[in-house]
């Protein structure tokens, strides 16, 4: 009878044991680890011309610091320099006057810009490349026929067919100021294919009227394009 007695008891302390073993107590935190993803470090791709497209994408490696560019690395043909100014620039091919359609989203904002301003006039100046320049004095000086002597004429062809653009986006004739400047004016070295074409060119600039007429910004105005171009 002790015997039996004492083993019940024994059972019991075992099971109150075992219980207390398997219960978590009340208001018990349980830590939680977090998986926190591990960072991998990226080494920065090459960017030479610091325009914010990798060399492996830019098309356009050497730019100029502070030329806006495009997502290839290539400066846009518009660039806003100030709230009232805006420049325009066109290239053209050899010995052409033809505007490629991919420079008439530039010809809308610019005319864009007219209109947002009674006050702004637009200024063209028409240009040519040396080599260019140098097949025309070759017509003119040489057997000259009629389709040859028209390329004397070319720079000044280039800005009438911008011209004509911008008039039939209803901007005033007498908004629009052109000279023919010839290879006068070259903005790159002639002596190779890409440095030509560059000189083949429109190159625009809506501003303040007075600026213009008064010389506000020598390089911009009346005074600045006589000394190097025809107007006409």
């Amino acid at each position: 009878m002790r015997i039996k007695t004492h083993s019940t008891l024994l059972l019991l302390a075992a099971s109150i044991t075992l219980a207390s073993c398997q219960s978590t107590p009340k208001n018990t935190i349980i830590d939680k680890q977090v998986y926190v993803l591990p960072k991998v470090l990226i080494e920065a791709l090459a960017d030479t011309d610091n325009d914010g497209v990798p060399d492996e994408l830019d098309n356009c490696p050497n730019t100029p610091e502070g030329v806006v560019t495009d997502e290839y690395g290539c400066p846009v043909a518009v660039n806003l320099i100030g709230y009232l100014t805006m420049e325009l620039r066109v290239f053209f091919e050899r010995n052409s006057n033809e505007l490629q359609t991919k420079y008439l989203i530039e010809l809308e904002k610019v005319a864009e810009k007219m209109h947002s301003d009674p006050e702004l006039v637009v200024v063209l100046s028409g240009h040519i490349s040396e080599p260019e320049a140098v097949q025309i004095a070759v017509d003119i000086d040489g057997k000259m026929n009629q389709a040859k002597a028209d390329k004397r004429l070319l720079g000044r062809e280039r800005a009438q067919i911008i011209k004509n653009a911008l008039i039939k986006r209803n901007i005033a004739r007498d908004k629009i100021y052109t000279f023919d400047c010839a290879d006068s004016m070259p903005i790159a070295p002639n002596d190779t294919e890409e440095g030509a074409s560059m000189n083949q060119r429109i190159y625009g600039k809506a501003l303040k009227a007075d600026d213009f007429y008064t010389g506000s910004g020598h390089e911009q105005s009346l005074t600045y394009y006589k000394e190097f171009c025809q107007q006409f």
